[in-house]
């Protein structure tokens, strides 16, 4: 047995399952965790922790991986939106398709509408027909290793840094927008014509300033859910406004919110069912602009077919309004 040497395999090398550490790291990954959970997580299940050198490679080799297969799935979807936009008609003049997006971003602090200070953001792009991501990236204002440098006064050693944005919070998502806007044509061989946003005029400004495309100005449509939140959070801004009126309307306001945001819905409801046309707008217009009158007890033009007999006896706040 002197000088003998061979090669024990802990895993089966033949095996196609991925590999046990990859599939830790990749779990932790997925969670949201790090390094440190991972640790205690095993530890807790008495099984022996990877070093951190370790999970480290593991982590970069898979995040190398996911931006691979993240790439190849938006550009399959993008050409799947081409496709479709082209059997619809809609190709500019150039011969370029052009698709309906819907826009967002997100951050990884909530800032209620008042403090925007997070430190990460990301915004995505959709096809509108299909539902699938088509573009997506994300803003970072920190970076942990430079920080640690920064605050011992020392110069950060070689390491790929995460902090790739330096401007301020609330225009990470006009930029990462603007960014997918100008590149449309470069990566799938198409122009995003119409964009659905969440009211955001910030993003919509910053895409008709970069003027992505020459010839063509994108044209901008309201998201129905958003339209409806920020309709319903103006009506909670009035009922807040003790300068607004008598306190006692103003909680009849507010316990008719949702009322008000029903009856327009209910009305859009029932002009959808059949073809849209510009007739449908217009009647829309109308049952909208007397969703307040029928809300609130004036039931004079009211369709019967959105309002119902038991609520034409309501009592009549119009007058008091």
């Amino acid at each position: 047995m002197c000088h003998f040497q061979e090669t024990l395999w802990a895993e089966d090398p033949e095996c196609k399952k991925m590999p046990v550490n990859t599939a830790a790291v990749s779990g932790i990954m997925k969670i949201g965790g790090g390094f440190a959970n991972l640790e205690e997580f095993l530890s807790t299940l008495d099984i022996p922790p990877l070093s951190s050198n370790t999970y480290q490679k593991e982590h970069d080799n898979i995040a190398t991986a996911w931006e691979k297969v993240a790439e190849n799935e938006m550009y399959c979807a993008a050409m799947e939106e081409k496709h479709l936009a082209v059997q619809a008609g809609e190709v500019g003049g150039d011969g370029i398709p052009m698709l309906t997006v819907v826009v967002d971003g997100c951050w990884a602090k909530r800032s209620y509408r008042t403090n925007y200070s997070s430190l990460s953001g990301a915004a995505a792009i959709v096809g509108f027909r299909t539902k699938k991501v088509l573009y997506m990236a994300v803003r970072n204002r920190y970076c942990m290793v430079c920080s640690r440098a920064a605050a011992v006064n020392k110069l950060p050693g070689k390491h790929c840094c995460s902090k790739n944005w330096h401007g301020s919070s609330s225009s990470m998502e006009a930029n990462i927008i603007q960014e997918g806007f100008q590149n449309s044509v470069a990566m799938y061989g198409v122009k995003y014509a119409k964009v659905i946003g969440d009211g955001d005029s910030n993003v919509y400004k910053t895409i008709l300033d970069s003027r992505p495309y020459d010839e063509l100005q994108v044209e901008k449509l309201e998201c129905q859910n958003h339209l409806f939140r920020n309709f319903c959070l103006k009506l909670k801004d009035i009922v807040r406004d003790s300068k607004a009126g008598p306190i006692t309307l103003r909680k009849c306001l507010g316990k008719n919110i949702l009322r008000l945001r029903k009856s327009v819905i209910s009305a859009t409801a029932q002009l959808t069912k059949n073809e849209v046309n510009f007739d449908c707008c217009s009647i829309l217009q109308k049952h909208i602009l007397n969703a307040p009158y029928h809300v609130f007890g004036d039931h004079q033009n009211c369709v019967d077919s959105v309002c119902s007999i038991q609520r034409k006896n309501d009592t009549n706040w119009k007058e008091r309004l």
